[in-house]
């Protein structure tokens, strides 16, 4: 009987807490219709602002148009003047194979005035002058018939705002064309009076593939044109889109997106992430993205080997087709490598049978990206955009997993936002790669370190599973991390219900770190390989050991010099936070030192009333230093010739999953932000939504070429050609 009358109360008990929770529920869904009215008109406001931002960007060419969609120019060949190109007639029309408007313009037109002459390459350099009559130009087309990477510069012509034609006011392009494409789309957007291309043998080469011969393969130019073109880029309009509702949301909804803002941080990453991810092209991007890209798409189809055709083969290595400094560099050249992919890259009934080695150290860094890829290949999604669906799903992961990171941290909101959001990590995420996984995972691990140590809750057995598998989770992927674990030993005594588990969880902390400490340094001092990291040049791990050891001084000097020499712009700007790939770098680095010292001096104020201690950060200073130091040694000894004065292959990105901790010891304890939280939050996320929306841009956003730029040190070199050019033809 007692029994059953504690088993009725422990009913009655949970059914009160039921109804409890779901009265709060209630109460919580209950928006009065004012708020509905908000967000109705907020959804209007977003529509109409994108709508109207499309149609002033196509505003030039429909009215140089005449209010039609396309108006399209021709040139024969017989207008062009030519120098180091000879005519030659040839039965091919020249045309490539890839669909889309450009190669259709060019091959109707063609076709109509049945022309068959080319113009070949026949010297060292080849130079082409093409007059126009300075009327609106949106993109400037020419077609070739070439098995290599074309490299060409392009000069072009602008008439300045005063309608008149200034040498000055031209603009070189190097424009570097992906193989698998027969055209090249040169943005132009501006009134043009004419277009110069100048070819050389020698930029035909690429030094990373020497074993082809580039220079020596025959090259013929088969059409140009020019077009002035209306249309909606989607990914343009996505931008406006998405820029207009982040700033509406931060606004005039503060109260929900900026006070908390790790909600905040979740709508610019997955709106600008998304938009910023599905422009990249659909080849690779980002470093060693086609080795991720195996193994993420190993994992999606485990054990079953992928029946693959020779197109997908070669997304598998850096090779001809795939080679990333010769990129789409417009959005026709995007739909059309898509369009390729798509109709050549089949991964079903392909001819030859795929399968790789599954990297068990490495995996839990693609899971998002396989999951992404597997319900992709479940709806036979074509390639080219099964390709783009599997970066998705890596910026998803990361995006969640920070938003609890952010959540959760009692300290530093701010920092952890502003550092996510920058354009290198969100690059990062939607590409395919493990360092968003290492990232991730290990703020949310020091979130939670950060939380025992200053928060108002005694440290349990579950919020110590929670920091201990994050961090293994992330650090898994790359164990040179390993000594960040110790961060746990700052947690004071009294956070710890009793001496005997605060021994156990700190011992615990120092387990871990020895483990994954042995795991990569114990086979380099007992068993160094004569060869290092094959990508490095005549690498050594045992010669560079004997360096180390033999002279530990003289190491010691070297590795201060790079670490100086590298430490304001891994720590605050561009080469950790702005380098997008092999892409290039972002154009305005000035920004990242702007914002990261702000933040830096701003985002200190914590949620839970109480600061970083001086011995606080001292041991995570001491902690940084020391991780830094191994992960510079780590590329000396793998990735650098021995002796090398210099260390080779240590690059920004890997200073992000501790770059926040630093920041919050760099940030000063006297300095207080007299503004509300909300307010405060929404000016940092507005500054890094406005960073990021920038980087989209010259992700191909605004119809923008990503190897588009004012050549510098080849400038004067590459003018004198085109003047020894123009001399030949007009003596």
């Amino acid at each position: 009987m007692h029994n059953r009358s504690y088993n009725e109360q422990d009913a009655i008990q949970r059914l009160l807490l039921f109804e409890e929770g779901l009265s709060r529920l209630i109460e919580l869904m209950k928006i009065e219709k004012k708020d509905v009215l908000r967000l109705l008109l907020a959804l209007v406001a977003v529509f109409v602002i994108g709508v109207l931002g499309e149609f002033v960007c196509n505003f030039p060419a429909l009215r140089a148009n005449g209010w039609t969609r396309q108006a399209t120019r021709t040139i024969a060949l017989d207008e062009v003047q030519v120098s180091g190109f000879e005519r030659v007639e040839t039965e091919k029309y020249g045309l490539g194979e890839i669909t889309g408007d450009p190669g259709q313009i060019i091959g109707e037109n063609r076709r109509q005035v049945e022309n068959t002459e080319v113009l070949q390459l026949s010297d060292a350099s080849g130079y082409l002058h093409i007059p126009l009559d300075g009327s609106y130009v949106s993109q400037f087309l020419y077609h070739y018939d070439y098995d290599g990477l074309l490299n060409a510069t392009v000069r072009l012509g602008y008439r300045n705002i005063y309608g008149e034609q200034r040498e000055h006011d031209a603009k070189m392009v190097m424009d570097r064309n992906c193989r698998v494409l027969k055209f090249s789309s040169v943005p132009v957007n501006g009134k043009l009076d004419y277009v110069d291309l100048l070819i050389t043998r020698e930029d035909l080469d690429e030094e990373g593939i020497s074993y082809m011969n580039f220079g020596g393969m025959p090259l013929a130019l088969t059409g140009f044109a020019t077009v002035a073109r209306a249309g909606i880029n989607w990914y343009r309009l996505g931008l406006f889109w998405c820029a207009a509702a982040v700033l509406i949301a931060l606004l005039c909804f503060r109260d929900f997106v900026a006070k908390r803002i790790e909600v905040g941080f979740l709508l610019i990453s997955l709106t600008f992430g998304t938009i910023f991810s599905l422009s990249l092209p659909a080849n690779k991007v980002s470093w060693d993205e086609e080795v991720h890209f195996a193994q993420a798409f190993w994992m999606a189809n485990y054990r079953t080997p992928v029946q693959a055709e020779p197109a997908l083969l070669q997304e598998f290595t850096t090779g001809v087709d795939t080679w990333p400094y010769n990129q789409p560099e417009s959005r026709d050249e995007q739909a059309a490598l898509t369009s390729y992919l798509n109709q050549n890259a089949g991964y079903r009934h392909g001819e030859h049978l795929w399968s790789t080695d599954l990297n068990k150290t490495t995996m839990t860094g693609y899971v998002g990206s396989a999951l992404a890829l597997k319900a992709g290949g479940l709806l036979h999604i074509p390639f080219g955009i099964l390709y783009k669906l599997g970066r998705l799903g890596n910026l998803y992961v990361y995006a969640a997993v920070l938003y609890f990171a952010i959540k959760k941290t009692p300290v530093g909101k701010a920092i952890l936002a502003f550092l996510a959001l920058m354009p290198e990590p969100m690059m990062l995420a939607g590409a395919y790669s493990y360092d968003p996984t290492v990232t991730a995972f290990l703020w949310l691990s020091f979130a939670g370190i950060l939380e025992a140590a200053l928060g108002g809750r005694k440290m349990d057995w579950k919020a110590y599973a929670l920091i201990v598998l994050t961090f293994v989770w992330g650090c898994r992927v790359k164990a040179v991390y390993a000594p960040l674990i110790l961060l746990g030993l700052m947690i004071p005594a009294e956070k710890f219900r009793s001496k005997r588990e605060m021994y156990l969880m700190k011992g615990g902390f120092i387990v871990i770190c020895g483990l994954m400490m042995l795991s990569f340094i114990l086979p380099v001092l007992i068993a160094p390989r004569d060869i290092g990291d094959t990508r490095g040049d005549s690498t050594s791990e045992k010669g560079q050991m004997a360096y180390i050891l033999g002279q530990p001084l003289a190491y010691a000097w070297v590795l201060i010099c790079n670490l100086f020499r590298t430490l304001p712009s891994y720590v605050l700007g561009e080469n950790s936070l702005g380098l997008l790939g092999h892409t290039g770098t972002m154009s305005f680095p000035w920004a990242l030192y702007a914002g990261s010292a702000a933040v830096i001096l701003t985002a200190g104020q914590p949620s839970c009333g109480k600061r970083l201690s001086k011995k606080q950060k001292l041991w995570i200073f001491i902690l940084c230093a020391g991780t830094a130091v191994l992960v510079w040694t780590s590329m000396y000894i793998a990735f650098t010739r021995p002796g090398n004065t210099y260390i080779d292959g240590v690059q920004g990105r890997y200073y992000l999953p501790f770059l926040p901790i630093v920041w919050l010891v760099l940030n000063p304890d006297r300095v207080m932000m007299r503004m509300e939280n909300k307010n405060y939050h929404a000016l940092v996320l507005g500054a890094a939504a406005l960073i990021l929306a920038a980087c989209c841009d010259a992700a191909d956003c605004y119809d923008a070429d990503l190897r588009l730029f004012s050549v510098q040190l080849r400038q004067l070199h590459l003018l004198r050609l085109f003047s020894v050019q123009l001399r030949q033809l007009h003596p």
